[in-house]
């Protein structure tokens, strides 16, 4: 990737245009029904920022991109739930870290199992990356190359918004939030509930691979 010089001794660097090219190629990707239906949470922070939920299934996201406005924990997590009931994801990842965590509680109060994820946590490859959000981020741009998103102009901004960079020690480093902000950018929210369907590996979809198979099965005799 190339870039040019930034903070902490690393190098400030530009993502190409991905998001394009994933929303130009929608109508070729057909979603893989073993692949797992994973779905993404990511709860605003501040007042113009948006409550967003999503679903990914291998390399394509399913429907459209789901965002709120004005919208109390527990109303969210109401939203979340129902979207849970409606999507039967095989694993929910919610940004559990700061006031997410009020979602991520009432959601197991209602029994649901959910994964919560600290972007400021340590990520699975500690030698790469700077923290989980780093990682989840630069797993989503590999998906990109190959991955179809639906016509969002909004979410294919969101992707090009943040900036990597280097920290000292030569690990991944994707911009803050708030730092967006003091350039005049928009929190990038639609594409950090998309990264979330990156935090961890989740099975393949076997059991609806066979329902799949029963359905499209048939004899020429």
């Amino acid at each position: 990737m190339g870039g040019r010089a930034g903070p902490a001794g690393g190098r400030r660097v530009r993502r190409a245009g991905l998001g394009g090219q994933a929303r130009a190629r929608l109508a070729d990707v057909v979603p893989d029904p073993e692949a797992p239906r994973v779905m993404g949470v990511d709860v605003a922070r501040f007042g113009d920022d948006a409550s967003v939920i999503l679903l990914r299934q291998g390399n394509r996201l399913l429907g459209e991109v789901e965002r709120h406005h004005g919208l109390d924990l527990m109303q969210f997590a109401a939203i979340v739930n129902d979207r849970m009931e409606q999507w039967k994801p095989n694993a929910t990842f919610v940004d559990g870290a700061g006031v997410g965590g009020g979602v991520v509680d009432r959601l197991r109060q209602l029994g649901r199992r959910v994964h919560d994820v600290n972007a400021g946590a340590a990520p699975r490859k500690r030698r790469d990356y700077a923290n989980r959000r780093a990682e989840m981020w630069d797993q989503m741009r590999k998906w990109l190359r190959t991955g179809a998103l639906p016509d969002d102009p909004d979410l294919v901004n969101d992707l090009k918004g943040p900036e990597y960079s280097f920290d000292a020690t030569g690990h991944i480093l994707l911009e803050k939030k708030e730092r967006m902000k003091a350039r005049g950018l928009a929190s990038p929210d639609a594409a950090d509930a998309l990264a979330l369907t990156f935090a961890d590996p989740v099975p393949a979809n076997r059991a609806e691979r066979r329902r799949f198979m029963a359905r499209t099965d048939f004899s020429v005799l």
